[in-house]
């Protein structure tokens, strides 16, 4: 009887060893998407001149009219080859990229994306340059829901959850 105990208790010994010696499950980073990853590549490369306030700013979706801001939203949807100097916002290319009609209301996504580059388009004026006109365009489509889906999914993607 006494060995009966004794190899219980030694069993429940051990056990505890093993459980106390396991490491702790590492936390897994999620993987990001190719499209997630490329977002983030264009958001660095363009973002190389920035202060850390001005990158900070950006992030936080703030888009103020200012030469740095103009600047790098035409650097960022130009590297995406989603933005074209001579048409604008390529607005079937942008809802596929970002998900299709799987994540965006592609109804209105189009007409929105399409309006803005319109409105704000002044071509054949010598005053706009095509990174006023990209950074209005951008502020226009803000404005929208489609806008609001942006700010959201950036958001994601920045912080790692997209």
């Amino acid at each position: 009887m006494m060995r009966r105990s004794q190899i219980g208790l030694l069993s429940r010994l051990l056990l505890l060893v093993v459980v106390e010696l396991t490491p702790p499950a590492i936390p897994v980073p999620m993987r990001s998407s190719p499209q997630s990853l490329a977002l983030l590549r264009a958001r660095d490369q363009c973002g190389r001149e920035l202060t850390a306030a001005q990158r900070l700013q950006l992030d936080r979706m703030q888009f103020e009219d200012a030469a740095h801001v103009r600047h790098y939203l035409h650097c960022f949807w130009s590297r995406l080859q989603l933005w074209l100097d001579e048409t604008g916002f390529q607005a079937q290319r942008i809802v596929q990229s970002f998900g299709g009609e799987r994540r965006l209301n592609v109804e209105q996504a189009l007409p929105a994306i399409n309006g803005c580059n319109a409105k704000t388009s002044s071509r054949g004026s010598g005053a706009q340059t095509v990174v006023d006109w990209c950074f209005r365009a951008f502020v226009c489509v803000l404005a929208t829901p489609v806008g609001e889906w942006y700010k959201r999914h950036m958001s994601d993607v920045i912080n790692g959850n997209a």
